[in-house]
């Protein structure tokens, strides 16, 4: 009998100011470098305040305030 693998997926939306669309920060558009998920792991929620996010749908440009659970 094999045991069950267990899948972690996460992610992390924000809604952009301009065009009120979703961003996840987790997706491959945003989290290039796993800068983000090392900060989220790492209970490093803080680094994140004044990140620079780039809509994927309107290309506006915004800062991060915080992060909330």
């Amino acid at each position: 009998m094999t045991s069950p693998t267990a899948q972690l997926e996460w992610s992390l939306y924000v809604e952009c100011p301009n065009c009120k669309e979703s961003n996840d920060l987790a997706g491959p558009d945003h989290d290039v470098e796993h800068y983000i998920s090392g900060f989220i792991f790492n209970n490093k929620w803080d680094k994140l305040e004044g990140w620079e996010v780039t809509c994927e749908h309107c290309q506006h440009e915004f800062k991060l305030n915080k992060v909330e659970y």
